[in-house]
């Protein structure tokens, strides 16, 4: 009992203490969004990550005991702007795209239609072209904060603006003039989440094509430098990750989602179609941390002065512990709480996770040289293509999944990549 008792003691300390760090920091940082509170936070933040840890624990103690099967949510990351800093969450709302939140917005730069002689290639193509941390690594310091409309906050009202366009980001972005990601300082700026059409208006967004892969989608313009005075918060963007095309922030606009096929199942067996926004290709992305464990230790043996540091690097939605490592090449279908999922593929592996995502630093060539000289496991993919992690469609368009959730293995099968 006195065990229990000190250990609650602890607990609430932490807590209190997370409290306090919290509220000495929004002295700091200034006036935070009108009738709005925070989602999730930073990856940097170890505060609230030992906070998630210490608020799933009892979960965590009870599924070790009854199984230990399917494994446990260990993480859930959600990246509104594709390819800038995560943010971790405590729960996320499944939607037919993936997860609430997650690669709704991307930067792109404008290179000019694409022609062939005289000629357009297609009447589709675009001039803008998204951007990733493939070819700008410091895409990884761009912090990003999710806040939602607070019914408890004085302010709340249907009519705020902030309500009406389900909460905003924060956006900050280094100092140009640094290049560490220790420096935090600089341009901070506020786009709402999903903008009203008399917001649309108010602001002079425009409805423009963004060029990602083969797709060539609609989506909603926020700003370019191409404008005639363009924000400085954008040109602060475009400084720091020294790109020398313009520069824009774009937002997958309503209807106008990619849809999903290749390896995914068909409508008439989903029920549903499955969509994407500006994610790669499938909704949701699921990793073993025991398979990024035994890839840091080959990495050790071969590289000893490289280490992974963190699983973020392959920039998943949902990280989890339990079974061996690569159990999860063979899943086809899995339940995550209440939740169930089409695990459609596994995850090919680009250049991306040689960026380590807490100093925006890339690695001439690990992890991806180890990765490639033992993970060609699959013959879709073809020679050189190393997998690790597992592309999946939601069975349903709703539901919720959470931190500590059980994961429970449905089917197992095999898997041939398709590309695109």
């Amino acid at each position: 009992m006195a065990h229990l008792i000190f250990i609650g003691l602890v607990y609430t300390s932490m807590v209190a203490l997370y409290a306090l760090a919290r509220y000495l920091k929004t002295l700091r940082r200034g006036p935070t969004p009108r009738a709005c509170k925070q989602l999730g936070r930073s990856p940097d933040d170890r505060w609230h990550r030992w906070i998630i840890f210490l608020s799933t624990l009892p979960r965590r103690l009870v599924h070790r005991l009854v199984s230990r099967q399917g494994g446990l949510v260990e993480g859930l990351y959600v990246h509104p702007i594709k390819s800038c800093k995560a943010v971790q969450v405590q729960q996320a709302q499944v939607l037919r795209e993936g997860l609430k939140y997650d690669r709704q917005f991307s930067f792109a730069e404008f290179q000019g239609p694409l022609h062939t002689g005289d000629k357009p290639v297609s009447s589709e193509a675009s001039g803008w072209k998204f951007i990733t941390q493939r070819k700008y690594e410091r895409l990884a310091n761009i912090r990003i904060e999710i806040w939602v409309p607070d019914p408890d906050s004085p302010h709340y009202s249907s009519e705020e603006a902030n309500v009406r366009s389900d909460g905003v980001l924060l956006v900050r972005c280094p100092d140009p003039r640094h290049s560490a990601s220790k420096h935090q300082r600089g341009k901070v700026f506020e786009i709402p989440y999903n903008p009203t059409v008399s917001q649309i208006k108010q602001r002079g967004y425009t409805m423009e094509k963004m060029e990602i892969w083969k797709d060539c989608p609609d989506a909603l313009l926020i700003a370019s430098t191409l404008q005639p005075d363009p924000p400085t918060w954008l040109t602060d963007i475009q400084a720091y990750i020294k790109s020398s095309f313009p520069l824009a922030l774009f937002r997958v606009a309503a209807s106008h989602e990619r849809q999903v096929f290749r390896n995914a199942l068909r409508k008439d067996e989903l029920g549903y179609q499955s969509v994407v926004g500006f994610a790669d290709a499938y909704p949701l992305h699921l990793l073993g941390l025991a398979s990024v464990a035994d890839l840091d230790c080959r990495l050790s043996t071969v590289v000893p002065e490289f280490s992974i540091t963190s699983a973020l690097r392959f920039r998943a939605n949902i990280y989890f512990s339990g079974p061996d490592s690569y159990a999860e090449d063979s899943w086809k279908c899995i339940k995550i709480g209440k939740q169930v999922f089409h695990v459609a593929c596994r995850t090919t592996r680009c250049e991306l996770p040689n960026v380590d995502q807490y100093t925006g630093q890339r690695h001439r060539s690990e992890p991806s040289k180890t990765m490639k000289s033992y993970r060609n496991i699959d013959e879709g993919a073809g020679p050189g293509s190393a997998c690790l992690g597992m592309q999946m469609v939601p069975a349903a368009e709703l539901g919720v999944i959470k931190v500590g959730d059980p994961i429970e293995v449905l089917k197992t099968g095999t898997h041939y990549y398709l590309k695109q």
